[in-house]
């Protein structure tokens, strides 16, 4: 079991405890009011990807626990540290002093720990005016940059983040995927795994968190893309998604496609699958969860459901999953063939799954998974391997075209089978607990 020193620094007040509270305690936004204060040093051990144990040690941000760090407990907190996590609030009133307690880390990661990645969040931008946002936000990275070369670190990272949207789940992904000691040939066989499929994408969350650990996009014309993917790994053996499902399942094809096809609704009507197992029936629906101020949490909302129940949502012409998550198609006035993606789409799935996910769960019920259907794409999510979630994207391609028809109940049965098919292969680059 790989244990992996993470340090957690900011000022008081800045954000830390609510932001590892919601990553990993399953915390709403709303709840992280209530959280008094980090006092000293707190030891956290958190299990990711089941092997893979995170030493956190979230440090009070108070001036007299500074002077402890920088002097007397200087060796003992910064030694050994895998990654260090810096938090600077953005409407903090004395951003002198929270850059001079920066340069005072950066000095004891250096003599301590200098092989160490360091990352930086400027929390709670939510604060900030929309439109100056990201000028605010350039300006602190410039500032933050001059620090971390006033003390000789070259490489870091900077994130803009709030909890109350996408942007910490962003941050938090790019942090614990620098954990991942074999996350290369995990992406490389996701991006084999996305061609065989014949998919869009293919996203790959951890399983407690929800965190994104990685995915692949094809461009369509055969090449796939993944982010830091090895080249020549080995090709795992599915069936494959292109042109259809194998000889010995055309039986059980032909039947769930002429099941499926009787109960086929409208093209522009988006429907919603999702499995659960309840230990007791819902008599209400639940509060939505962990929505900022303001958001429509209409999709989630869970209602009275038993296994194999369909839900179907509100009907929409645009390929959006889940208040608009999954964006693809032209742009108004723009002919195009290349899909137009949200930059920001898994950290938002990611937000919105796992809250319905902890609603399922305050409902004495285990979130399966879910599948997202619209006139122009095929999301399904399910449980993947022990410790994570995948979710695959396909297109509904027009059949004229030459192209498959993934609303049919064959190639539904196709891609459901490659995931089962695919689960003991992953397990081999995702150890169990």
């Amino acid at each position: 079991m790989a244990k992996k020193k993470v340090l957690l620094m900011g000022k008081a007040h800045s954000g830390k405890t609510s932001m590892r509270s919601i990553i990993f305690a399953n915390y709403l936004a709303r709840d992280t009011m209530r959280l008094s204060p980090t006092l000293d040093v707190e030891h956290h051990h958190v299990r990711f990807l089941g092997d893979l144990v995170l030493n956190l040690w979230d440090c009070g941000g108070q001036d007299a626990f500074y002077e402890s760090y920088f002097e007397r407990d200087r060796e003992t907190i910064f030694r050994s540290v895998e990654l260090l996590i810096y938090v600077f609030d953005i409407e903090s009133d004395c951003p002198e002093k929270d850059f001079d307690h920066f340069a005072g880390v950066l000095e004891a990661m250096e003599e301590n720990s200098p092989d160490a990645r360091i990352f930086v969040l400027v929390h709670k931008m939510d604060l900030v005016a929309e439109e100056e946002r990201e000028l605010i936000l350039e300006d602190r990275k410039r500032l933050i940059e001059d620090s971390c070369l006033g003390v000789g670190v070259q490489h870091f990272q900077c994130f803009g983040t709030s909890i109350w949207d996408e942007t910490l789940y962003k941050a938090w992904s790019e942090i614990v995927t620098n954990l991942i000691p074999n996350i290369g040939v995990l992406e490389s066989h996701l991006a084999d795994f996305c061609r065989i499929c014949d998919a869009d994408e293919v996203v790959l969350f951890e399983r407690a968190t929800f965190l994104v650990i990685s995915h692949a996009q094809s461009n369509r014309d055969g090449r796939e893309i993944a982010e830091g993917a090895v080249n020549g790994a080995e090709e795992s053996s599915l069936t494959s998604g292109n042109p259809a499902v194998k000889d010995s399942h055309a039986e059980d094809v032909a039947e769930i496609q002429s099941s499926e096809d009787a109960e086929k609704t409208k093209a522009d009507e988006a429907a919603v699958e999702m499995s659960t197992s309840p230990s007791s029936l819902l008599s209400s629906p639940l509060e939505p969860s962990g929505a900022s101020p303001g958001e429509d949490t209409s999709a989630l909302t869970p209602t009275p459901v038993t296994p194999g129940d369909r839900v179907s949502a509100p009907p929409s012409n645009s390929a959006a999953a889940t208040n608009g998550q999954i964006t693809k198609g032209k742009p108004s006035g723009i002919a195009s063939s290349t899909p137009q993606f949200d930059a920001h789409r898994f950290e938002k799935i990611s937000n919105i799954v796992k809250q319905f996910k902890l609603s399922c769960g305050k409902a004495q019920s285990q979130f399966q998974g879910m599948d997202v259907r619209n006139s122009k794409f095929t999301a399904f999510i399910d449980a993947f391997t022990a410790n994570t979630y995948i979710m695959v994207i396909v297109s509904n391609q027009n059949l004229e075209g030459g192209g498959q028809d993934w609303s049919s109940g064959a190639k539904t049965a196709a891609t459901l089978l490659n995931i089962q098919k695919a689960r003991s292969h992953f397990e081999q680059f995702i150890p169990r607990s």
